[in-house]
């Protein structure tokens, strides 16, 4: 959950050095080196290349920046005809220099997986639409109520592009793929059944087909009580969690064999180190029936300390070793 960025000084000195966040995820050399900086500072387990989840508008022909102090703009769309899309390849190839990332990754990586990732198919309509954050999300839920069939339109066209841009990401080395739907918690009954689960199902039938070997990730945040259906419905071998999900939901993933990741609520990590060896030990618990992938129910906050993130990774060790 952004292991390298905000926290890390040697992230922040590339940074620095490098205002254009796009051209920063588009040059491979430093995308690859700052891949590995978290490697290099915690031996962590998986390396997560570095990228964003808005390459793909980018790469639809939608005009993407990312503003400082304000996060991402794109100049908002009400159909697939404000977009620049008509062949599948010659959007990919705007965006191949992420393939080479994942190339040098791969030739570094010994014996590290590798996670490669996009965004989900609603999420990434979501920015597109809202023409970047929101705090309503006002645009969106009145798109796909009011104009039903574009939205259908833009979010076949996000699905197809993010299949094959996964396929791209595993041909050059990546092991696992996640997929980021950071905004399923939006949606309830027909619609997410509609618009999360649907792409969700169509991204993971591919994939697998692709390559039965892949790892396939899902992070349908937010979901709530939905994240039981989400895991009936589509094909995922993780399932990543936030603080909020049915209590049956571990024991029915444990019977399908499908692995936990999370879930410490990155807010823990700004406070005391007592207090987030606590918080760390509880996610340990929680999960110790299940095969589980510890991690953040989101990404690591800019002003976290590193003394804590070492504090969480001996805490997750050690209580591997004990067991």
């Amino acid at each position: 959950m952004r292991q390298a960025g905000r926290y890390l000084p040697e992230y922040m000195k590339i940074r620095s050095k490098n205002s254009d966040f796009l051209k920063l995820c588009f040059n491979p050399d430093l995308a690859a080196e700052i891949s590995l900086q978290p490697i290099r500072r915690f031996d962590l387990d998986f390396i997560i290349l570095f990228s964003d989840i808005l390459v793909i508008p980018y790469a639809l022909g939608q005009e993407v920046k990312f503003l400082k102090n304000h996060g991402p703009h794109l100049n908002s769309i009400t159909s697939k005809k404000d977009l620049n899309y008509t062949n599948l390849n010659k959007s990919l190839d705007k965006i191949s220099n992420i393939f080479e990332t994942i190339r040098i990754l791969h030739a570094k990586k010994n014996k590290k997986n590798l996670i490669g990732f996009c965004g989900g198919p609603f999420t990434v309509l979501n920015y597109m639409i809202e023409g970047g954050t929101s705090k309503t999300h006002s645009k969106i839920k009145a798109f796909i109520k009011n104009k039903r069939e574009q939205a259908n339109d833009i979010i076949k066209i996000v699905t197809e592009i993010s299949i094959e841009y996964l396929k791209k990401q595993i041909e050059s080395g990546a092991n696992y793929v996640q997929i980021f739907e950071s905004w399923a918690g939006l949606l309830e009954r027909e619609e997410y059944i509609e618009f999360i689960i649907k792409p969700n199902q169509q991204i993971s039938e591919k994939i697998r087909e692709f390559s039965k070997h892949t790892k396939i990730i899902h992070f349908p945040r937010g979901s709530r009580k939905n994240y039981k259906i989400f895991a009936e419905e589509v094909q995922c071998d993780v399932l990543s969690l936030d603080q909020t999900y049915p209590k049956e939901l571990p024991r029915y993933l444990r019977e399908k064999g499908i692995t936990v990741q999370g879930n410490l609520d990155p807010q823990e990590l700004l406070k005391d180190a007592d207090r987030v060896e606590e918080k760390t030990k509880e996610v340990l618990e929680k999960f110790k029936s299940n095969n589980h992938i510890f991690n953040l129910s989101h990404g690591i906050l800019p002003k976290t300390k590193i003394s804590n993130i070492e504090k969480v990774i001996k805490v997750v060790r050690d209580y591997e070793t004990s067991r």
